[in-house]
């Protein structure tokens, strides 16, 4: 069974002049790791197994489940800067099913992050037991994010059963930066009976949130202690497409000294508060002065429009200064250490020193839209990575990404430049449909991000193929992708070589037409934040066509051929939410082999409207002369705006989709051409 160890995840407090996104926080992470606290290695303690559990052979509160978590005990020692906690975990297996998920346990972590004391037991039903050590775990190395490498402890365990209980025991390093909280999944993949948090010494005050479990029960014992029971916890199983899952998921958070805590004993202040304050700091940091002013004049010479300025001044703050957060090049890193590496980096330094981080970069771009003679407010927006309804009382704990607010005309828009791989006109896919805070000095207003239009995001992709009478396909591939397909990509490949994004891609590839052999691939826009990302190769697939006798069976939708459904439960729990909104326009030009023809053509059927939620329109053609069938497919996904629906709606979603991959496989059938008639012989002495 896999166990995220280090299921936390640190995010940055709002502190005046330094408003650091969650995802730019790698490399701050490691400067709360130390040294491993300074004990002897434990031993392994394990609590008697109660004769009921070991002879259990069904979940109680959930009947037909493969596993149970019968507890998980972590507690957290937070005295010094070195913070450790200890995790003690019994799970009893059921099912054939609860042995395969439970056969190989995993503990995630990252490096520097240390995880010690491995012990692991399996107990079998007639009380016999087999223990394993540190010895019996194995590293490797699960990733790669932005220089952090994630790692994995795995044991494999022997010979377990239905029946048998397996317990696991391990200490992990936690970072205990000041302003920053820690969370945890309580509610797992199988059901938990009992899951307790405990904080057993901590120098700074902390408070404890849990979330989606009414059954969760907080006790303070003091300033320095205190405790969080969570009982009967259901399985959770995610979905394809859903929100955020901290917004249906039982977890906790644990908060050390955030600046805002000062004001959550009046909940019904803590918004104004922080809006007035935060409003407050933000107009006196970024307050342009004469070179900013200048600069701005520059920039924005000849104008047509206040959304030619913006683009204008976005365009310069993204491409011409230096994004230390999206970048660990050595010449680069250089340049930084030359440069004032102080949050306290004013917009002016940052334009004088051409680099800064995310938020830098975000500052100078409020600082030149002031100077533009633009109304600018700060935006605290919540993310996927979090939740994305913020307006409660617990809200303020995940307004984690700082957008700058502009008004154009009688309307206010969100932009970041500091994100670098997203293009003018959008925000992040991950704070689309965001709540956010526009920080006012008087009133609390809160607004969300608007979804991008699915013609921003578009996907273009072209193909010139031939296909010959064994059903083999052979041809040249041009795939174009803007907006967030292009950013999200770049921003994943960030930290691979060129090569290893070509694996990849080409796996994506073959994994959809097995057998396909891809070369001569290129790429156009792969590094930097110009879109689109463009992508070309060349491709070869045997027996992409079927052959049927002396007919071939072919599927003209390449793009798409051999894609599995979005959803294929028949059921479902959570709402719907993609990603984002997206366009798909295919050309497609097949030559077809000589001394075949089109038997009865038709065209697929159209499905839903793109322009609308959800949906696809097709055209064919054929040019008998030239043997080459046409086939265009414009497709388009959000086309109104609409990326989340209700769960209630899954049934006709799940309609809609399947009769999409129904009609991207719409196949023709080639048949032999027929011979043409005989001419008629004429007899001998007949005139003509």
């Amino acid at each position: 069974m896999t166990t995220c160890a280090s299921c936390f995840v640190p995010a940055p407090y709002h502190c005046p002049r330094r408003r650091l996104v969650a995802r730019f926080l790698g490399s701050l992470l490691v400067l709360g790791l130390g040294l491993l606290p300074s004990f002897a290695s434990a031993k392994s303690k394990w609590e008697p197994i109660p004769a009921e559990d070991l002879a259990a052979t069904d979940c109680k509160s959930y009947p037909g489940t493969s596993a149970e978590v019968l507890f998980e005990r972590q507690t957290l020692d937070a005295s010094r800067a070195d913070a450790w906690s200890t995790h003690y975990e019994r799970i009893k297996v059921y099912s054939p099913k609860g042995v395969e998920e439970a056969g190989v346990f995993e503990i995630e972590y990252f490096d520097p992050q240390k995880v010690w004391d491995l012990f692991g037991r399996v107990t079998k039903p007639d009380g016999s037991t087999t223990e394993f050590g540190q010895e019996s775990f194995h590293d490797t190395v699960v990733a790669k994010l932005k220089g952090e490498k994630w790692k994995r402890k795995a044991l494999a365990v022997p010979n377990l059963s239905a029946g048998d209980v397996v317990e696991m025991q391990w200490s992990q390093t936690v970072p205990e930066l000041a302003g920053i909280y820690c969370y945890w999944y309580s509610q797992k993949s199988v059901p938990v009976r009992e899951y307790t948090f405990t904080v057993e010494c901590t120098t700074e005050d902390f408070s404890v949130f849990s979330f989606n479990m009414a059954q969760a029960e907080g006790k303070r014992l003091n300033r320095s202690q205190g405790r969080l029971e969570m009982r009967d916890l259901a399985p959770f199983t995610p979905e394809p497409h859903m929100p955020p899952q901290k917004d249906v998921r039982g977890w906790f958070l644990l908060v050390f000294s955030h600046p805002y805590l000062r004001w959550f004993a009046k909940p019904d202040e803590v918004w104004k508060r922080i809006s007035s304050f935060e409003a407050e700091e933000f107009h006196l940091l970024t307050k342009p002065n004469y070179a900013l002013k200048k600069e701005a004049a520059r920039i924005v010479q000849g104008a047509s429009s206040d959304e030619e300025k913006l683009r204008r001044l976005y365009s310069f703050c993204q491409e011409k200064i230096l994004n230390f957060s999206y970048s660990d090049s050595p010449e680069e890193q250089k340049m930084w250490k030359r440069m004032s590496r102080s949050s306290e980096q004013s917009p002016a330094d940052t334009l004088q020193q051409k680099g800064g981080y995310a938020h830098h970069i975000n500052e100078l771009f409020a600082a030149l839209a002031r100077a533009a003679g633009f109304q600018v407010r700060l935006g605290l927006c919540a993310s996927r990575d979090n939740t994305l309804n913020v307006r409660n009382p617990k809200g303020w704990l995940f307004i984690n990404d700082p957008l700058v607010v502009v008004k154009i005309g009688d309307r206010w828009t969100p932009f970041a430049p500091g994100d670098y791989y997203t293009p003018a006109g959008m925000i992040d896919k991950a704070n689309e449909m965001a709540g956010y805070l526009r920080c006012e000095d008087d009133q609390v207003i809160f607004d969300q991000v608007p979804v991008s239009p699915a013609e921003k995001s578009a996907v273009t992709r072209k193909g010139r193929f031939q296909v010959d009478a064994d059903g083999n396909l052979e041809g040249a591939v041009e795939v174009r992708m803007d907006g967030h397909e292009g950013s999200w990509r770049k921003r994943d490949w960030a930290d691979k070589q060129d090569a290893e994004i070509g694996n990849d891609y080409r796996e994506s590839i073959t994994k959809r037409l097995p057998g396909a052999e891809v070369s001569a691939m290129t790429w156009e826009n792969l590094r930097g934040s110009t879109l689109p990302l463009v992508v070309r190769y060349k491709m070869k697939v045997a027996g992409y066509a079927e052959v049927a006798g002396s007919r071939i069976v072919l599927t003209p939708g390449y793009f798409d051929h051999g894609k599995p459904a979005l959803f294929s439960a028949e059921q479902r729990q959570y709402p719907i939410f993609f990603d984002h909104a997206w366009a798909e326009h295919d050309d497609i030009e097949i030559v077809l082999p000589e001394g075949f023809v089109l038997e009865t053509p038709s065209a697929p059927a159209d499905v839903g409207d793109p322009g609308g939620a959800l949906g696809v329109r097709y055209q064919l053609a054929y040019k008998p002369k030239l043997r080459q069938l046409s086939y265009h497919r414009d497709f388009a996904l959000g086309g109104n705006g609409a990326i989340a629906f209700q769960a209630a709606s899954y049934p006709a979603i799940k309609a809609l989709t399947d009769a999409i991959v129904h009609s991207d496989e719409h196949s023709l059938v080639l048949k032999p051409k027929p011979a043409p008639p005989a001419t008629e012989a004429v007899p001998a002495g007949t005139a003509p």
